[in-house]
C-alpha cells in the first residue's frame, strides 16, 4: 500500500500544506497503558534550554537575536506606513521590557528560596552544601546585575540591544521596496 502512495503523490506548495495526526502512530500505541498523562502535558509546556548558561537570562538573549525581519517584510505588505513601522518598533522594545521583569521576578524568586535553604543548610553545618548554595546565588546576583546593565543599554538604545528592531527595520524596507516594484509593475502594463 506505501507503495502506491509513493507514486500517487503530488508536489504541493508549503502553504497547501496542513499538519494531519498520524492515525497510524496512534492505532500503533493503542494498547500499551499510558504512563502519567498529566506528566505528558507538563512536558509539552516545559521549555529546555540546551545552550548558554541554561538559566532564564538566556531567554533574554534569545530575544534580542530574533529575526524579526519576515515580521517586517510582511508588516510592509499590509501597512508600509512609516509610523505603522514605529509603533510596531515600540512594541517589540516593550516586549523585550515585559521579558527583563519577568525574568528579574524569577531570580528574585529564586535567590530568595536559596537563602532560605542557605540559613537550613548552615543550621545542619552542612558547609559544603551551603557552600554549593552561595555559589548559585552569587551566579544570580550577577545575572540580575547584567540584566539591569542590558535595560539601561535598551533605554539608551544601544546597537547591542536593538538587533531585533534592526532585523525588523531591515525586512519593513524590503516590503516598501516590493510593493513599489509591483506598483512599478502594474504602472508599466
Amino acid at each position: 500500500m506505501a507503495l502506491f502512495k509513493l507514486f500517487n503523490t503530488q508536489k504541493v506548495e508549503n502553504s497547501d500544506m496542513i499538519p494531519i495526526e498520524n492515525n497510524d502512530e496512534q492505532e500503533l500505541n493503542k494498547g500499551l497503558p499510558v504512563e502519567n498523562p498529566q506528566e505528558d502535558e507538563e512536558k509539552k509546556k516545559t521549555i529546555v534550554i540546551t545552550w548558554g548558561t541554561g538559566m532564564p537570562i538566556d531567554v533574554i538573549f534569545n530575544f534580542i537575536h530574533k529575526n524579526f525581519e519576515e515580521d517586517g517584510f510582511q508588516d510592509a505588505l499590509v501597512n508600509p506606513d512609516i509610523a505603522y513601522r514605529e509603533a510596531k518598533e515600540k512594541i517589540i522594545c516593550n516586549d523585550l521590557e515585559m521579558l527583563f521583569k519577568r525574568i528579574i521576578l524569577r531570580y528574585k524568586n529564586d535567590i530568595r528560596e536559596i537563602d532560605v535553604n542557605i540559613d537550613i543548610a548552615k543550621k545542619a553545618y552542612a558547609l559544603s552544601a551551603s557552600g554549593r548554595l552561595q555559589a548559585r546565588r552569587d551566579t544570580y546576583v550577577e545575572h540580575l546585575d547584567e540584566i539591569s546593565n542590558m535595560q539601561k543599554q535598551l533605554q539608551a538604545n544601544d546597537p547591542k540591544m536593538t538587533t531585533m528592531i534592526e532585523s525588523y527595520r531591515r525586512g519593513f524596507q524590503k516590503g516598501m521596496a516590493a510593493v513599489a516594484i509591483n506598483f512599478i509593475d502594474k504602472k508599466q502594463k
